[in-house]
């Protein structure tokens, strides 16, 4: 099988040499290797020429910016594989990554998921690996009740074609950023996932262990902001699954993950940053036969009925025994119960629930 790499780059000049050495590095013989640069105006085209000198396996496509969901719409078009696998160019693969991939390949499968080792700025382990849990058997049955499941960032997942043929071009508008998440959350409702259990790549936090921030990833506009993005990815999630004749619970829970961030947001949120016209529009409006937003969005709840919904999902997750269910819901009363002051660092605990220790 032919396993296409599409790196996908907006002004990570610092970085995109690495991802695409590593690309090119595959021990899979069957590999080509696309970067896409977004716009940017950083140097990254100029590291991405150099590359190309040296070799004549690369593949550029330079286009206007227009955000991830467009880098993923143009990388998917010039791909030829069977395979596709969306690299961030900021993460690196290990060799061995496409033979492992492929090796696993089977008919009616639609994605391949791996860890990643977790990386600092500079590229050195912090001794821990994403996610924490995979879900594979069980990950259309908890799309279908909490919009998620157990699965690596965007760099972590490989893809058939044939799938991602059935659901790209995706609506640039509402994915300039996070567009992983269609292709992550939409493909257990078209076909198996598979997931082999050993870091096969590296991804970057950029996020210094020091940072005073609540956030453990590299999302840059808030507590809120990542919020709405849930709720752009359960719109999808419900607009598909409907499309596609599948059961699918309205309105969907949280996963735990999900659940603790609308406990943060409640705390440390402030006021919720005005719903964007995409959003009032149904979120994920223009994608054919896609269903608006239900009048009764999570999003127009009142703070008690989120924080009901936030403790509710975490109790009906089938993943958590009681014990940590019951320590999950003690950290979100103390969130919303204590002083600021005590209030903040505990937030920030919920960084130890990201991912899991090296080896484990």
């Amino acid at each position: 099988m032919k396993v296409s790499i599409v790196i996908n780059c907006f002004h990570y000049a610092a970085y995109v040499g690495q991802a695409v050495r590593s690309a090119l590095a595959q021990t899979w013989p069957d590999t080509e290797v696309i970067v896409v640069d977004d716009g940017s105006t950083d140097g990254s085209r100029e590291v991405i020429d150099a590359i190309l000198v040296s070799t004549t396996r690369l593949r550029k496509v330079f286009k206007p910016n227009g955000g991830q969901g467009s880098a993923y719409n143009a990388g998917f078009a010039a791909a030829g594989g069977d395979i596709v696998l969306f690299l961030d160019a900021d993460d690196w693969l290990y060799p061995e990554a496409a033979e492992r991939i492929a090796s696993a390949w089977a008919p009616g499968v639609s994605k391949v998921q791996f860890q990643l080792e977790v990386v600092n700025a500079e590229g050195h382990s912090r001794g821990r690996h994403v996610p924490s849990e995979m879900h594979d058997h069980e990950a259309l049955a908890l799309v279908s009740r909490f919009g998620s499941y157990g699965t690596p960032p965007g760099s972590g997942n490989a893809y058939s074609a044939e799938f991602l043929r059935q659901v790209l071009p995706m609506d640039e508008r509402p994915w300039r950023i996070a567009a992983d998440s269609v292709t992550i959350l939409l493909a257990p409702a078209y076909g198996r996932v598979v997931s082999l259990r050993q870091p096969l790549g590296a991804y970057r936090v950029h996020r210094p262990d020091s940072d005073d921030s609540l956030l453990f990833n590299n999302a840059p506009r808030g507590l809120w902001a990542e919020f709405e993005r849930v709720q752009r990815c359960q719109a999808l999630v419900v607009s598909h699954l409907l499309r596609l004749d599948r059961r699918v619970r309205i309105p969907l829970l949280l996963a735990p993950w999900d659940a603790r961030l609308v406990a943060l947001c409640l705390r440390f949120g402030g006021r919720p940053a005005a719903a964007s016209e995409a959003q009032d529009a149904g979120d994920v409006p223009d994608t054919p036969g896609a269903t608006p937003r239900p009048p009764d969005s999570p999003r127009r709840w009142p703070r008690w009925r989120l924080a009901r919904w936030a403790l509710q999902s975490l109790w009906q997750w089938p993943g958590l025994g009681p014990v940590m269910k019951l320590v999950q819901s003690l950290w979100m009363m103390s969130l919303w119960l204590l002083p600021a002051p005590l209030a903040r660092p505990i937030g920030r605990l919920d960084r130890l629930f990201k991912g899991a220790p090296s080896g484990a």
